[in-house]
């Protein structure tokens, strides 16, 4: 009789002091040690020259789904369909403006003459974004991995690249590069000299664009 009691003593006891802890943990009781490792790498510094006259602000719900088909033998072939899905939201930041580092500047001081050539068109400079996740449905045979989030965050960004190419955004540089333009001729034709440009090669469209944000 006892020996039972002891037992039962030693069970509730057990009890208590699993429950202290729990409550413990879930109030924030116990201490938490977190470890936080950071690693700075800096791959390559270059010099750029460029000049961003138009920036704008974009939200875009890009919806991505996967299937995968799967064959599964009970006894006969029989085939199911695994599916994933991602809802998110993205928000940039686009700079637009002009890469000036193939601009040829050109000064002819015995003719008083000022030549410009290679002058660029307005383009997309660079692009800070981040994500928000709405939605992530998975199956147990088509789960997302580490690789998708990548792709994710990369086609959401050329979803966002889309839309400023399809806005106003050039077109309103473009205008902002041919004030600043005649500016530069006014200043110099003041001076008694002259200001002479090629033409701007024509932007590459945005399909086969190589620009990088």
């Amino acid at each position: 009789m006892l020996r039972k009691f002891g037992l039962v003593i030693i069970a509730i006891s057990l009890l208590l002091l699993v429950g202290i802890q729990l409550y413990q943990l879930k109030n924030g009781k116990e201490e938490e040690t977190r470890v936080v490792e950071a690693a700075v790498l800096l791959e390559q510094v270059r010099e750029v020259c460029k000049l961003v006259t138009v920036e704008g602000d974009f939200t875009e719900l890009y919806t991505e789904k996967n299937l995968r088909e799967v064959t599964l033998y009970l006894p006969i072939p029989t085939y199911w369909e695994f599916t994933k899905e991602a809802i998110i939201e993205v928000r940039g930041r686009v700079l637009v403006g002009y890469n000036m580092e193939q601009l040829s500047i050109k000064v002819d001081s015995v003719n008083r003459l000022v030549r410009l050539s290679n002058l660029p068109q307005p383009d997309i400079l660079a692009i800070d974004h981040e994500l928000s996740y709405r939605n992530l449905e998975e199956s147990f045979f088509n789960s997302f991995s580490p690789e998708d989030y990548t792709q994710l965050n990369k086609n959401a960004k050329d979803a966002l690249r889309k839309k400023a190419y399809e806005s106003d955004l050039l077109d309103r540089a473009r205008a902002e590069g041919n004030t600043m333009l005649e500016g530069i001729r006014f200043m110099i034709e003041n001076m008694g000299w002259r200001l002479e440009y090629d033409e701007p090669a024509t932007l590459t469209p945005p399909e086969s664009t190589g620009v990088e944000g």
